[in-house]
């Protein structure tokens, strides 16, 4: 667990990095503004500066530093998506770009379950041949019983929270103006995302994406400007999931009732520890990144049982909240969950300021994406590993662009009169 990959150089920065530097040179030159974003950055960097803290003043000082380097380049990247989507063409570029990631990951969650066997892709992600070992054994307690698929996301629970992220969003992009090929093309990638979801086994995934699609169907009923939208479009997705649901019925529900309880009972027990360490580091907790070396005087185990079980590596606690609360204290949980709170309100601000609505869905479908990850960190640290955490950022990147923008174009509409300004298609008009 910890930052430690941020340490290296990624195949991301080989396009964050040029694009930071055209930003700065626009702004040395007069021609952009930069977008801080001062109430996202204060939650996160004030996270930041409580994980600097722990390494001032903790004992595992350079386990800290990982972490911290992992969070400043997850802010840098997070601030230089922000300010490249400054045009409508931006945010559809970026949902191409995501929803063709999203084709790559079930492309090779699908060979990956027809050979039965990972690839010998682990330098792209994909999981090692024990994680992938360890997670079918601990669906049925049997070898052979069935194969999780993990795709270049290192493990399947990774790859199902990462699906259950980005769909939402190809969901609500269908309800655009987009050309019927663009809605096809959204349409295919969210059917095959929906078949891997389902190939991960992943529950919490499951659950998490449930929870995403509930919201973004009411809130696309509920709305004013959406209620009499689409409706058959809307009729259909709906019968879509369900015939779906109905298919993989008998592997949903075995994978409910027939297995092994050790991975709740795991999960349950842990967090019971992690809160033993709350009470005793309540404010400012344990350190970042400093939770397995400071479990076992909590842990019900001594410490030869604990090798036993776990062997030299020893689990952190499978719920992101959890983690953040006994590594950062409560602090680092109020800044932790602030982040979340004013993400979710800038999306709602975006749902009462419509200009253009492509723009709008986007903000929408990222808003059930990230509801989705809430949901699923509750038996999972998605958050915690460098390469899932960076979808998230790049997710909750368009929530904020999309205020900028609506601001932007609003603010433009009552300088020079609205019918100067030409809508852009399938403008949704509405200020409620």
């Amino acid at each position: 667990m910890g930052g430690a990959p941020s340490y290296a150089i990624d195949l991301m920065d080989f396009f964050l990095v040029p694009l930071l530097a055209f930003q700065i040179r626009d702004f040395l030159q007069g021609t952009r503004r930069p977008r801080f974003f001062p109430g996202i950055s204060a939650w996160w960097l004030g996270l930041t500066a409580v994980g600097v803290v722990s390494i001032v003043l903790g004992t595992y000082r350079s386990f800290g530093m990982m972490e911290v380097v992992r969070m400043l380049k997850l802010w840098l990247l997070l601030f230089v998506v922000v300010n490249e989507c400054v045009r409508e063409r931006h945010f559809h570029h970026a949902a191409v770009a995501m929803a063709l990631a999203v084709v790559m990951q079930v492309g090779v969650g699908y060979v990956q379950f027809a050979l039965k066997r990972e690839l010998g892709l682990q330098a792209l992600g994909e999981p090692a041949p024990e994680a992938v070992n360890g997670a079918n054994l601990g669906v049925y307690g049997t070898w052979g019983s069935v194969f999780r698929i993990g795709g270049l996301m290192g493990h399947p629970n990774l790859l199902s929270a990462y699906l259950a992220m980005q769909m939402p969003i190809f969901i609500a992009l269908i309800f655009t103006g987009y050309a019927l090929r663009w809605k096809l093309f959204y349409g295919a990638v969210t059917a095959a995302g929906i078949g891997a979801l389902i190939l991960t086994l992943s529950r919490s995934g499951w659950i998490a994406f449930a929870v995403a699609l509930s919201l973004l169907l009411v809130l696309m009923v509920t709305h004013p400007k959406l209620r009499f939208r689409h409706v058959r479009l809307k009729i259909a997705t709906v019968t879509g999931v369900v015939l779906a649901c109905l298919m993989a019925a008998p592997m949903i529900v075995s994978r409910f009732t027939q297995s092994q309880s050790g991975a709740l009972d795991f999960r349950g027990e842990w967090v019971k520890v992690a809160f033993k360490m709350v009470l005793e580091k309540p404010i400012f907790g344990f350190g970042l990144n400093s939770f397995v070396y400071n479990v076992v005087p909590y842990a019900p185990y001594s410490v030869p049982k604990m090798f036993d079980m776990f062997g030299e590596h020893f689990p952190v606690v499978h719920n992101i909240y959890m983690i953040v609360w006994s590594e950062q204290g409560t602090v680092g949980l109020l800044l932790f969950l602030g982040l979340h709170v004013n993400l979710a309100w800038i999306a709602i601000a975006n749902l009462r300021n419509a200009v253009s609505d492509k723009v709008y869905m986007a903000s929408l479908g990222a808003l059930c994406g990230m509801v989705a990850v809430m949901v699923d960190g509750m038996a999972s640290f998605y958050l915690r590993v460098p390469a899932s955490a960076r979808t998230f950022f790049i997710v909750v990147a368009l929530i904020v662009a999309a205020r900028y923008w609506n601001n932007a174009q609003i603010a433009a509409r009552a300088a020079t009169g609205a019918r100067n300004i030409q809508q852009p298609e399938g403008a949704i008009q509405c200020r409620s």
